[in-house]
């Protein structure tokens, strides 16, 4: 199968909705050596790239963008949750003008201030839940939004049944302990149920993506 035809066969049909993306070692671990670096291949890279593409907006937590090293983008806006407003070393980034996600008490700060001189876009989260910060996002005309992670947003959009579609590549290495887990919440239920759209191997790669067919 050709480059294209495979990617769009992983990103399946066009809809408005919310799709998590995450990569996983067999066994759970989000990262090896601190980083997703060494996993997946170029294929997921590419699905990576689509999604963003896909998207009217991105959403990550600050700790991914820092541990990953994220650059600004130059297509689909990001938009990073954050309540320390703490951007240090990444004056770049914040040039590319992100939106910056985060609670109400912390959107007039002075850090608030710094940041949307520097070029970001605060904007306010109201008491700080992710679905707050959808509700924000939507009220700007996003209506195809990804999630980028990392393991506490993961959770927090899954505790708040802010799933319609998620992209789960199984990476092929394997070690005795997770690192770090693809989720880290503290909320054990409800559970949401999805439903399996496709499976498809790459170079020992597997490729999953699901849809949401219940909620809390």
């Amino acid at each position: 199968m050709e480059d294209t035809a495979l990617i769009d066969s992983l990103l399946g049909p066009d809809s408005e909705g919310i799709r998590l993306i995450a990569v996983s070692t067999l066994h759970g671990s989000a990262t090896i050596d601190g980083t997703s670096d060494p996993m997946g291949n170029d294929a997921d890279a590419k699905l990576f790239a689509a999604l963003r593409e896909w998207a009217d907006v991105a959403v990550v937590g600050s700790g991914t963008v820092k541990a990953e090293g994220y650059e600004a983008s130059t297509s689909t806006r990001l938009a990073v949750f954050s309540h320390s407003l703490n951007f240090e070393g990444f004056e770049e980034f914040i040039a590319g003008s992100p939106i910056i996600l985060t609670p109400e008490d912390r959107a007039d700060s002075e850090k608030a201030h710094a940041l949307a001189t520097a070029g970001a876009e605060i904007v306010s989260t109201g008491t700080g839940t992710v679905t707050e910060a959808i509700e924000a996002l939507r009220a700007r005309g996003a209506t195809r939004i990804s999630c980028e992670g990392g393991p506490s947003v993961y959770s927090a959009f899954i505790e708040a049944g802010l799933v319609d579609k998620l992209y789960l590549t199984m990476d092929p290495h394997l070690s005795p302990s997770v690192e770090k887990p693809v989720v880290d919440g503290s909320t054990t239920s409800p559970a949401l149920r999805l439903e399996l759209e496709n499976v498809t191997p790459v170079d020992s790669t597997v490729f999953l993506r699901y849809r949401r067919i219940s909620t809390p």
